[in-house]
């Protein structure tokens, strides 16, 4: 606890110092992004709680987009139509076993989340992405990267089978025509028409019920767009599809859907972020006033990791418990400003605010086991 006491008291006075050093010689929107970057760049000095799993680091990213007021569109360009034209999105990417945040981008609302490059890829990373990502030269980078991926299929690439030095294109419906309820395949193949990447498929027949719901919300969806949609593509909503560069012994078949389930652990933080940062409430002001308050919230969101990654691999240690994402941030929403208050004053009062918090996080922010319902910690935990 003491070299967390030692590195919150010393940002404290390097932001005081900074501030009045560079308040007048920067633009302001320049000075708060400069701070969310040094933020992001301290390294407390925690020792990850020994996790018994094969990848170094699994690496989850995605995006979150919100609309602002129509007069950011200039510098903020959203989707238009029935939504406002100014938006902006942020996208994260962290390290799930240690809770550390890899990188904060700010973007306008409009930027593809393919377009977002990879970031501090390592060796022996599991890099889990969505469809958003989905690229086959991104694929190849972690691949080239000694990392693995795991990544679910866009529908509409090619995908092929090497026999006998010939390419012959695989046909999914009638692969999928020959599968049983809950039956899960995995075959290796070369998907891109130009590339012929070679990566391994797996695939698993969903429940009727379950196709059913999926090719409902996919007809709303397109619907809602003024889309149309091919009876091939509603056909396909038969199975869960993925790719990923692992053998059958580092991810086995059943094991897929579960590891891939834990890229939703992001979608809670977002919730986090509106629902306790606020992070999305934008009323109409400046923008350079506005970019200072998104900016700022950054800031507060990343000294919260900090804090929760230091309790995280503090109730592993001692206790074996799972930490709540959502009840921690709620727990942190609800004493801000005494947390801004500690950050700027003496290391003693550090050290008692951080006991304080340990007893009202057991109280009030240790994760139920839900029962037939596995922890992000259990699935790592299943892997070989």
């Amino acid at each position: 606890m003491e070299d967390l006491c030692r590195e919150l008291h010393k940002d404290g006075i390097e932001i005081r110092k900074q501030s009045l050093q560079d308040r007048f010689n920067k633009p302001a929107t320049v000075f708060m992004r400069a701070m969310v970057e040094h933020a992001l760049s301290k390294k407390l000095g925690l020792d990850r709680e020994k996790i018994e799993c094969q990848f170094e680091r699994v690496v989850i990213d995605d995006s979150t987009v919100f609309q602002l007021p129509e007069e950011y569109s200039g510098t903020y360009r959203g989707s238009g139509g029935g939504a406002s034209t100014a938006g902006i999105k942020n996208q994260y990417c962290y390290d799930l076993l240690s809770q550390e945040i890899i990188d904060i981008t700010v973007q306008e609302g409009t930027v593809p989340d393919c377009k977002y490059p990879l970031q501090d890829i390592r060796k022996n990373d599991l890099r889990i992405e969505d469809l958003g990502y989905f690229r086959i030269e991104r694929l190849r980078l972690i691949k080239e990267a000694e990392a693995y991926f795991l990544s679910r299929l866009k529908l509409d690439v090619n995908i092929y089978i090497l026999e006998n030095g010939i390419y012959k294109q695989l046909s999914l419906l009638k692969l999928i025509g020959k599968m049983q309820e809950r039956e899960i395949k995995s075959i290796w193949v070369h998907i891109g028409q130009k590339e012929k990447f070679l990566t391994r498929l797996v695939l698993e027949k969903v429940p009727t019920q379950v196709a059913n719901e999926k090719r409902r919300k996919l007809k709303t969806d397109k619907q809602n767009k003024r889309k149309s949609i091919s009876k091939e593509r509603l056909a396909l909503c038969d199975v869960n599809a993925y790719v990923t560069n692992c053998t059958e012994e580092q991810l086995p078949d059943h094991l897929s859907r579960q590891c891939y389930s834990l890229r939703w652990q992001i979608e809670i933080i977002f919730k986090a972020w509106k629902s306790f940062f606020k992070i999305d409430k934008v009323k109409k002001m400046k923008i350079e006033r506005f970019e200072c308050f998104h900016y700022g919230c950054l800031m507060w969101i990343v000294a919260s990791t900090h804090l929760l990654r230091y309790f995280r691999h503090l109730y592993l240690g001692k206790h074996k418990k799972e930490i709540s994402e959502l009840k921690f941030f709620k727990l942190i929403a609800s004493i801000k400003q005494e947390m801004k208050e500690v950050i700027q004053s003496n290391k003693n009062h550090i050290s008692g605010f951080l006991d304080k918090m340990e007893g009202l996080i057991e109280r009030t922010c240790i994760k139920e086991q839900k029962k037939n319902k596995l922890t992000p910690l259990n699935i790592l935990a299943n892997l070989p």
